[in-house]
């Protein structure tokens, strides 16, 4: 796991209406719920995303009342493309995390994980990735 980089090279922030466009885009080819929409998640604090891989040189980040959405594009020549981990500062509880590869249009990782932060496995596969946190209900 490596922190965001700073200067030159440092992660640049997306705005959340390009985020929801983004996001939007890539949904549309998904094979999965189509409840899944991003028009009622606003702009999430960055503060919230404590780390993302050094090979991330884009994100957006979305936040709604139970949900976070991480919509991640790599760096043109990542120089680092193994597999790492994000950061997230979410209230404690346990969550489902699901990634969705956008150039390839299917859903590429599902796991479980206790936040407060949350740490989770963000795979590189060169491609943009749309990362979805949900709480767990009950937990």
């Amino acid at each position: 796991m490596t922190s965001q980089p700073k200067g030159p090279r440092a992660v640049q922030r997306i705005p959340a209406a390009e985020t929801r466009a983004l996001v939007r885009a890539a949904l549309q080819k998904a094979d999965g719920p189509s409840s899944l929409d991003p028009g009622s998640l606003r702009s999430g604090s960055v503060r919230r995303v404590r780390s993302l891989p050094s090979w991330v040189g884009r994100f957006g980040f979305l936040a709604g009342p139970d949900q976070f959405w991480l919509w991640c594009e790599p760096r043109p020549c990542p120089g680092e493309t193994f597999a790492s981990q994000f950061v997230l500062d979410v209230p404690p509880g346990r969550y489902f995390i699901e990634i969705f590869d956008a150039a390839a249009s299917t859903w590429i990782s599902r796991e479980s994980a206790e936040g407060g932060p949350l740490v989770a496995g963000l795979p590189s596969t060169g491609n943009l990735l749309l990362v979805m946190v949900r709480s767990i209900p009950g937990r």
